[in-house]
């Protein structure tokens, strides 16, 4: 009997080292696990919305996990300055517009564009019809609004195409950043997104029958909006990291492109900004530019670097305070990262 005891009293030791052994290795598992996630920042250029979609949507079906990344997405706001934030490491990467971004790599900056996410520019002047702006040429004489700060280029190319002015033909406004100026009627037109302040309008209770809005692209005066960009250095470090990053956020930017209405959700619930009805209105133009009726969606995140150099063309003839003329070149603007994260 006491033989038996013993045994059974060894059996149990050993059963329970061997689950100590299985525990302390599950420990080990789950701490090597955490140690090889890789802490990514992202500055994105404004606060949660839409305009955003494809990160959220990449984050909350764990793409970004799934590459390894523990990804935390920064909210933008109208003190914060993501080509700053990027370029003094506060911010891995960073979301922009292509000529905000190139006013800074003219003053120096080691910021490289990585993914074009943006194709089309979803930049409008919009106006009352009762204000008589049925075409461009109408603007003279008006008061004209702008956020400025980068944000002005395509209104600029616009009224030089009709030989108009800046300052003697029109007035230019400072826009806040509501459509309040133009629901007065203390401007005669004003900037308005596809994705945002249009729809602000809208849902004010503005009829489309009662607006005339004039569309950059139709006009041929459109610049690159939101792109991907990082320091130099940080990505020639980081390669694999970047290219990781790149190829969760355009799976994330797939699916919010193919189903608008549930990424608009994703959104809204980040942080419940404005309603969730908008946020899915923004979702659906907004999908109108990162993937435009009849563009392949294979390239979603593409650098055209022929709209990068329109661009810049477009920033040379306006921007009187650069100290040096935006280069582009394989520095500046390169899809190595992009093409390596599609493959």
């Amino acid at each position: 009997m006491k033989n038996k005891l013993s045994a059974l009293l060894l059996s149990v030791l050993m059963v329970g080292a061997t689950l100590a052994g299985c525990a302390s290795k599950s420990t080990e598992t789950t701490k090597k696990s955490d140690t090889t996630m890789q802490k990514v920042k992202l500055q994105l250029k404004w606060l949660p919305q839409s305009q955003f979609m494809g990160y959220y949507v990449a984050a909350s079906k764990g793409y970004y996990k799934d590459e390894g990344i523990d990804i935390e997405i920064l909210p933008g706001g109208s003190d914060i300055i993501p080509e700053q934030n990027v370029n003094n490491g506060a911010a891995d990467i960073g979301v922009t517009w292509v000529s905000s971004l190139m006013t800074y790599q003219a003053q120096g900056y080691e910021l490289q564009e990585v993914a074009q996410m943006f194709q089309k520019s979803g930049l409008l002047l919009a106006s009352k019809k009762a204000t008589g702006i049925n075409s461009p040429k109408d603007l003279k004489g008006k008061k004209v609004a702008n956020w400025f700060g980068g944000n002005e280029y395509e209104v600029l190319a616009l009224l030089k195409k009709y030989n108009l002015d800046k300052d003697k033909d029109l007035k230019l406004v400072q826009q806040d950043y509501t459509m309040d100026q133009l629901k007065e009627g203390s401007v005669d037109a004003a900037s308005a997104m596809t994705y945002n302040e249009l729809g602000l309008l809208l849902e004010s209770g503005i009829s489309k029958d009662k607006l005339n809005v004039i569309d950059m692209n139709d006009e041929g005066v459109a610049m690159l909006e939101d792109c991907l960009f990082v320091n130099s250095k940080w990505a020639t470090e980081n390669k694999d990291l970047l290219t990781k990053f790149l190829r969760a956020s355009i799976k994330g930017w797939k699916d919010a492109c193919k189903d608008p209405a549930a990424a608009g959700k994703t959104v809204y619930d980040v942080d419940k900004s404005v309603s969730l009805e908008h946020q899915v209105y923004m979702a659906k133009e907004v999908a109108k530019l990162a993937a435009p009726e009849g563009f392949d969606s294979s390239k979603i995140g593409y650098i055209d670097m022929s709209a990068v150099k329109k661009t810049a063309e477009f920033l040379k003839l306006y921007d009187k305070d650069l100290a040096k003329t935006p280069v582009v070149d394989a520095t500046t603007f390169t899809s190595d990262y992009w093409t390596a994260a599609t493959k």
